[in-house]
């Protein structure tokens, strides 16, 4: 009875305890202040994918510390049994050439490889959603703005058709206006809330997790040499260390069975082919990495542009705000002029961030091409 009324006690505490808690944060709301670079580490962290790659990285690990032993144990015993289907002579002169080793080594590296594409992907995801969400906040602003100045005008248009001046034909259409800036400002707190809910989905964060994002739009540093960067894809590029892997093991195979079937056997002739045919295609698939960089360098560079024009729009927004502002207070011009006027350098500074954030994905992509490549 005693231990009853012992853990009915406990049970009450801790209840009591969660409540107490509950109340106390309640009225506090957590939010979570990221910048772009601690939203990237976060999103690494949390990784789940990232995780079973190590995983798998250790499995491939354990394989090839399995082939080395194999080899090696029938080096030393000058018995091969690894595979009964196939002629002993060419497993013993596989395991020479230390074939099976080689192939778990390939394996490992690959799978080191694709981790790394998985973090670089990572890093292209994070950015694009945290810069999504920085444009939806400004889109949302930009609908304040718009109805703010949308609401003004129509109260100056009640009022003059109170006095006589304007007529009932343009009351209904400032009431029409009116009624589009309050539906695009709800569109774009929606659109705002799910930028969020989109990049805590990447951050492997909570979907309702409140965010404050800390980073503005940043320019990056884009140094590039083309001729050397295509020259460095051919060896770094996992689709290329990947093809010429199975290359090597092509062609090892072929020398391999070269010792025990000679050159008039269907054997042989079926290697010796195997060996040309990939040969052709690491030849043509080098034009399609060429391809490849060469068409995301230009898309750099045509980004570079779309930012220095955004920046002279800017420019224009500004000096045309400061003429209409000039002309209003001068008598000349009317306050929706301004007004407009004000909505348009807002509306250039939006799509001087939206160029910004293209061309740093556009320089991420060219060097994950560089770097990495495709993974299938």
């Amino acid at each position: 009875m005693r231990k009853v009324v012992i853990s009915i006690l406990l049970v009450f505490m801790t209840l009591l305890t969660s409540i107490l808690t509950y109340a106390d944060n309640s009225g506090e709301e957590n939010i979570k202040k990221l910048s772009l670079d601690q939203a990237i580490d976060e999103a690494i962290k949390n990784s789940t994918e990232l995780k079973t790659i190590d995983l798998d990285i250790e499995i491939k690990e354990i394989e090839l510390d399995q082939a080395k032993h194999s080899e090696k144990k029938y080096k030393d015993s000058e018995v091969v049994m690894i595979n009964p289907m196939e002629d002993s002579s060419v497993q013993k002169f596989q395991i020479d050439k230390n074939m099976y080793s080689k192939k778990a080594k390939y394996a490992l590296e690959e799978e080191k490889i694709k981790k790394n594409y998985k973090i670089e992907d990572l890093k292209y995801k994070v950015t694009a959603s945290y810069y999504a969400t920085l444009q939806a906040r400004d889109y949302l602003n930009v609908a304040n703005d718009n109805l703010k100045n949308v609401k003004r005008n129509r109260d100056e248009v009640k009022k003059k058709f109170d006095l006589g001046v304007a007529s009932k034909s343009d009351l209904l259409m400032a009431d029409i206006s009116l009624n589009e800036a309050n539906v695009n400002l709800e569109k774009a707190k929606t659109d705002l809330e799910n930028a969020y809910r989109r990049l805590n989905m990447v951050l492997n964060y909570p979907l309702d997790t409140k965010l404050e994002l800390t980073s503005n739009f940043k320019e990056e540093e884009f140094k590039a040499d083309l001729n050397k960067d295509l020259g460095k894809a051919y060896e770094q590029r996992f689709d290329m260390i990947q093809m010429n892997h199975n290359y090597e093991i092509v062609k090892l195979d072929f020398e391999t069975n070269s010792i025990k079937y000679p050159e008039n056997t269907y054997v042989y002739k079926t290697k010796q082919r195997n060996v040309a045919k990939i040969e052709s295609v690491l030849a043509d698939y080098k034009k399609v990495v060429e391809f490849d960089i060469r068409s995301k360098y230009d898309a750099v560079i045509n980004a570079k542009k779309q930012i220095e024009l955004a920046k002279a729009n800017v420019e224009k927004a500004k000096e045309g705000l400061r003429l209409r502002e000039l002309s209003y207070n001068a008598g000349v011009g009317t306050l929706l002029e301004v007004q407009q006027a004000a909505n348009q350098l807002y509306s250039t500074n939006i799509s001087l961030s939206a160029a910004v954030s293209n061309y740093n994905l556009a320089v991420l992509d060219y060097n994950k091409a560089v770097n990495i490549g495709n993974i299938d």
